[in-house]
């Protein structure tokens, strides 16, 4: 199927390039000092300082790729290749080809260079170019390998902002973007190298390179120019990227827009703080943060005079955003230092949460109690992957099971701060966490729902009208975004999972009850008929092609046990509709949820 879109690479080869809204990435590859500084690492491996210079002049190019990706509001992703200080992530193999297979040089990585130990993380020469310093809403990915996705969270990274097809641009071509590039066609991202902005040591090899990306009527992907991509940026207004299409309505303390009023100074954190102190009801609070603890963090905020290379505002994407939280969450849990630190003001704990969203006086509420068997038409819950987020510092109704939820003004809202709190680091091991790289890694359908389609299952319900309901949600807009498929296995077990987490010897009901009289052996056999659930759950999933992406299901406290007991991967729910998926970290499911609430 041919994908239509607004914005497109009409000269790219060896056809047009697409760049959907919401869903193109910039990544741009390992431009830091040591790669294109003429004391780095590279000039220490480039045999010729002709050829050097080449490499060193592809800043620019980049930096006019940047540019337009910025005005365009895509997502960009800036790689560093080095290693930790012992290097003790870099194979014995890299380090001997350096010494041992190369004559003209004696320097090594991890060697003292003019700009520092050579490719080790915190060294000068490690970090990126001035001229292509990231914001800081921007991603920065540190890699020990020639590709970005080996040993990162690069694809989580990208699927949790919903992206499907990629530019590239950066060094060297022949090497970490060639290596990139074949990583993410086998991840499902569409792929497009910027010819002008990649280069190497090798003019020959190159060349082949870039021609090798686009063989074969694109058997790895495209190739263009960044020449290309400035000129669309320059046909259109900023932020065409900005938004999934068709865009959702955004209230005023929504995250988008709100961004964008500090980042144009249209807005003060001062103003909007003070405004929403003003309209608050205490009784909507369990403990409220005193006013002028918050005024006097909006005022630090609001004399942050950051800016990029153009003079433009250089703020974190949650400078001033306002949030709170539920009653179980301590002033010291770690994710509130989180997204305090990315800019966020917390405002206190809240008793009323749908409240507070629906008076449209914070961004986000973060919480972990049961979602009431309805939503307010103007909040939207997505509750995160179990160990994708802290919960240090978090009194959790079931240990085994809780989660964070996200309620927010949007889905897109909820998918913005849990893929930023993706990204920080988790201070402390947890138990039972499971991190992404455990989890399947799911290729991604570079159609997206509104072309390729999401394959969705319908639970069982006594509602004639849900299941209607449901449907319409996904033929929206005269198009068809979602088939239809058999669910039975997928219904049978989550159906299983919430009786077996009512009955009295399962873990969840030991935990709220520890001095329960059940039997060990009870416990037991319970733990295994669950186990064996979670096993039909997934297989489900993974039937062929007529297998579900997504189980849609009615927001009940059963469905919510059954979820949570399963341990899936994403849940979002909108009114009275939750979506269910099991195949680790998944757009699809948040995909879902956009769909519902358009």
């Amino acid at each position: 199927m041919t994908v239509t879109t607004p914005l497109t690479i009409s000269t790219a080869r060896p056809a047009s390039f697409p760049l959907p809204a919401g869903r193109t990435a910039l990544i741009i590859i390992d431009m830091q000092r040591d790669f294109v500084l003429p004391s780095g690492y590279g000039a220490v491996q480039c045999p010729s300082p002709e050829i050097f210079a080449q490499v060193a002049s592809l800043i620019h190019p980049c930096l006019d790729a940047l540019r337009a990706a910025r005005h365009l509001g895509m997502t960009v992703v800036h790689t560093r290749e080095g290693h930790v200080p012992d290097l003790s992530d870099c194979p014995p193999t890299k380090l001997d080809r350096q010494l041992h297979a190369n004559k003209r040089h004696v320097l090594c990585i991890g060697d003292d260079g003019p700009m520092g130990r050579l490719l080790v993380r915190g060294s000068y020469g490690h970090d990126i170019v001035d001229e292509l310093k990231p914001r800081r809403d921007e991603v920065v990915l540190d890699k020990p390998g020639k590709g970005s996705f080996y040993n990162t969270d690069l694809h989580e990274i990208l699927v949790s902002r919903g992206i499907t097809h990629l530019l590239f641009c950066g060094v060297t071509a022949e090497c970490c973007v060639a290596t990139t590039f074949r990583e993410a066609n086998d991840h499902g991202f569409e792929c497009c190298v910027l010819t002008d902005c990649t280069g190497g040591f090798n003019g020959t090899i190159v060349s082949a390179t870039m021609d090798m990306f686009c063989a074969y009527d694109g058997l790895l992907g495209y190739a263009s120019t960044s020449k290309a991509v400035v000129s669309i940026a320059a046909a259109h207004s900023a932020d065409a990227l900005a938004q999934l299409e068709p865009a959702v309505a955004a209230p005023p303390l929504s995250l988008n827009p709100l961004h964008a009023s500090y980042v144009s100074e249209a807005k003060s954190v001062t103003n909007v703080i003070t405004s929403i102190y003003d309209s608050l009801d205490d009784s909507t609070f369990a403990s409220l943060t005193p006013r002028e603890t918050a005024l006097a963090q909006a005022a630090k905020l609001d004399a942050d005079k950051t800016v990029d290379i153009d003079g433009i505002r250089d703020l974190p994407l949650f400078h001033g955003v306002p949030f709170a939280s539920t009653p179980e969450f301590t002033p010291s849990a770690t994710v509130l230092s989180q997204i305090a630190s990315e800019g966020g003001i917390y405002l206190g704990t809240v008793v009323s949460p749908y409240a507070l969203l629906t008076a449209n006086q914070t961004t986000y509420i973060l919480t972990t109690v049961d979602l009431s068997p309805s939503l307010p038409s103007s909040v939207s819950a997505y509750v995160t992957t179990k160990g994708s987020v802290s919960t240090t510092g978090i009194t959790l109704p079931s240990p085994s099971t809780s989660t964070i939820a996200i309620l927010a003004l949007s889905i897109l809202d909820a998918r913005s701060l849990w893929a930023t709190l993706l990204r920080l680091p988790n201070p402390a091991p947890e138990a039972l966490f499971q991190h992404f790289r455990d989890r399947p890694i799911i290729s991604v359908d570079y159609r997206g729902f509104e072309f390729g389609g999401i394959r969705y299952a319908v639970a069982s319900t006594s509602s004639a009208t849900f299941g209607k309901k449901v449907d319409e949600i996904f033929a929206k807009n005269g198009m068809l975004p979602g088939r239809k498929v058999p669910g039975e296995k997928a219904c049978t077990a989550l159906s299983t999972a919430a009786k077996l987490a009512s009955l009295p010897e399962s873990v969840m009901m030991l935990e709220k009850n520890p001095t329960s009289t059940i039997s060990a052996l009870d416990t037991i056999k319970n733990i295994h008929a669950l186990e064996s659930a979670k096993a039909l759950f997934t297989k489900a999933f993974e039937s062929g092609i007529d297998s579900p992406d997504v189980l849609v299901a009615p927001l009940s406290s059963e469905t919510m046990s059954g979820i949570l007991a399963l341990g899936v991967c994403g849940v979002v729910a909108h009114g009275d509709v939750v979506f269910v998926g099991a195949k680790g970290v998944d757009a699809r499911i948040l995909d879902a949820g956009v769909l519902a609430q358009m």
